[in-house]
């Protein structure tokens, strides 16, 4: 450092998936693969304790300090990998919020011919597996008789795949589909699976290590713009230290983040021409009380899952009717959206039944629109997201 002030421009943050919870997994040295582009804040949330002893004056006893509870947000552009079968540099973070991480390395489908048809499915042929859910989340590629990018919202034993959007003509035989490779992240209430992350936050000369990261994800997108993840992990502090941001780390190559344009935004299987679409995994964690550890808890420990969301789609006669009366009724509904073009660095966000829990008309730039907020059904199953 040329100047005793810590200049956060010159901060960096990076995270690693640990083998044994709450043990470090960096080792001291970041990776150049552990690193993150990423915003990082930092809230230590203390335990404070009143203390009520007399002073013999108006004037109360400062509180007591006690352990630690971290709480590390960090907001990172929804970008890929650039190769469709590699996982993002975030992808350890969705690991560490409930998620599983599957891979599809090969595409499946030469693009194959479907058998039959409707405007929101398809029959699938083999090479397709006869094995309900295997692709759901996926994006599904359609060319032959249509070009299309759309989503599997569910898929069936009989390899019939439902669509997230309504197609404008019937698929047939002549329709050729094929899943890409991808990455597809999906919830899991399995705690063998989902994992806990050791995270370096580096600030100009200092480091602050922690362990045992846990916490929740959202996702924001807006229309014309990129897409951002947000995590906030509760972890244990490790320690603060004097130590030198590490040379090399900066010299990682990243894709440009897509924009949302050119791709799909589909609530009930129809055009939603929204601004913004946000959704929140909703994972709730705790910290175990534990008087033998440093700060008096354990690793966090997820114990809910409650996922929900909100877009502002403007409002249409061709829809508005359906979506009001799927929101007075409770009916599910399936939401989609796509964006990217270069393979490696395009998304598919699936929430196979989002149930509108609110619904306030309104107004945009003179049009009307509906703010709808809805909450994400389905056991292990609210939401996906896959990168292709």
């Amino acid at each position: 450092m040329s100047l005793d002030l810590v200049r956060m421009r010159f901060a960096a943050v990076a995270a690693k998936i640990e083998t044994t919870p709450g043990l470090d997994a960096i080792g001291g040295t970041p990776a150049n693969a552990d690193w993150l582009a990423a915003d990082c804040e930092i809230d230590f949330d203390p335990i404070t304790v009143e203390n009520s002893e007399l002073t013999g004056s108006l004037d109360r006893s400062p509180a007591i300090v006690g352990g630690m509870r971290p709480r590390i947000r960090l907001r990172v552009p929804l970008r890929g990998s650039g190769t469709p079968a590699t996982p993002p540099e975030w992808g350890k973070l969705l690991r560490c919020c409930t998620m599983a991480e599957g891979i599809t390395n090969a595409a499946i489908g030469a693009p194959t011919a479907a058998a039959s048809g409707t405007n929101t499915s398809l029959a699938l042929a083999t090479p397709f597996a006869a094995t309900a859910q295997l692709y759901r989340g996926m994006p599904l590629l359609l060319s032959g008789d249509r070009s299309l990018v759309t989503g599997i919202i569910d898929y069936t034993a009989a390899r019939v795949a439902s669509l997230g959007e309504t197609m404008a003509t019937p698929g047939a035989v002549a329709t050729l589909a094929q899943i890409p490779a991808n990455v597809l992240y999906s919830p899991t209430s399995d705690e063998a699976v989902y994992r806990t992350a050791t995270i370096y936050f580096y600030a100009d000369g200092l480091r602050w290590r922690f362990t045992g990261a846990v916490g929740s994800w959202s996702l924001e997108l807006s229309t014309g713009g990129i897409g951002f993840l947000v995590f906030d992990l509760r972890a244990q502090l490790l320690d603060k230290s004097a130590a030198a941001l590490p040379t090399g780390w900066n010299t990682v190559i990243r894709p440009t983040p897509p924009r949302f344009v050119n791709g799909r935004c589909q609530l009930n299987q129809q055009l939603a021409r929204a601004r913004r679409l946000t959704l929140d995994a909703g994972v709730n964690v705790i910290l175990p009380d534990n008087p033998e550890a440093a700060e008096g808890y354990d690793p966090a420990v997820p114990t809910e899952r409650d996922a929900r969301g909100a877009i502002d789609p403007l409002m249409s006669t061709t829809t508005a009717v359906a979506l009001f009366n799927a929101f007075r009724l409770g009916s599910a509904m399936p939401l989609m959206a796509i964006l990217g073009a270069n393979p490696g660095n395009r998304f598919c966000v699936i929430a196979p039944a989002a149930k509108a829990t609110a619904m306030r008309p309104g107004q945009r730039d003179g049009l009307g629109q509906f703010d709808i907020g809805f909450q994400l059904d389905g056991a292990d199953c609210p939401l996906f997201l896959a990168q292709f």
